[in-house]
């Protein structure tokens, strides 16, 4: 699964452990998911990183092999 992780974290000026904070997650599990390092994270991880990015989920995360939306 491809995100738009790092490209919002950069715009907003937000690093992974503000990310994983307002997230409620850990920012190494934030890093490994931005990086692409760990595969599948459940609709609830994509809810809490997406309000953490103040971003919808579909604008972070692009599903089901469709073109990213940005």
């Amino acid at each position: 699964m491809n995100n738009n992780i790092d490209r919002l974290r950069k715009a907003k000026g937000l690093t992974y452990a503000g990310i994983a904070e307002r997230a409620g997650l850990t920012t190494n599990y934030i890093c490994m998911i931005a990086k692409g390092k760990r595969q599948n994270p459940s609709l609830e991880a994509m809810q809490k990183i997406s309000q953490a990015l103040d971003e919808k989920v579909e604008r972070v995360f692009r599903l089901n092999n469709k073109k990213q939306i940005v």
